[in-house]
């Protein structure tokens, strides 16, 4: 972890930790659906195309349900601290997976924007 670093990402990151050394096979919330070991996600019961990195956001915002993850600590998770990509592509993936996953993706109901902060998934 950089220095200095905010206390919830150290958080975050400790408890992604524990939840990968569980090996967890699947994550589950209503109709959405993560199957770990073949990277793909579900809504209804049906698979829906998504690229590794929508996949690996989405992954770790469902790890985290109910916590705010903070963009820079979202962004240097799925993309890397050393990644030559900027923080707007976080705003773009997330707008993705919104457009795939919410009934009304303008009104999102299970990725919600934390303004100023990051996003949190319900």
């Amino acid at each position: 972890i950089e220095k200095p670093y905010d206390i919830d990402i150290l958080i975050a990151k400790i408890k992604g930790i524990f939840k990968r050394r569980l090996a967890v096979d699947e994550l589950t919330d209503g109709n959405i659906r993560l199957d770990i070991a073949h990277e793909t996600i579900y809504r209804d019961g049906k698979p829906v195309e998504a690229t590794a990195k929508e996949f690996e956001l989405l992954k770790l915002l469902m790890e985290n349900k109910g916590q705010t993850l903070l963009k820079h600590y979202l962004f240097n998770t799925v993309w890397g601290s050393d990644s030559e990509s900027e923080e707007q592509t976080l705003t773009v993936h997330i707008s993705r997976l919104r457009e795939k996953l919410e009934d009304d993706p303008k009104k999102p109901r299970k990725i919600i924007t934390v303004w100023g902060k990051g996003y949190r998934y319900e």
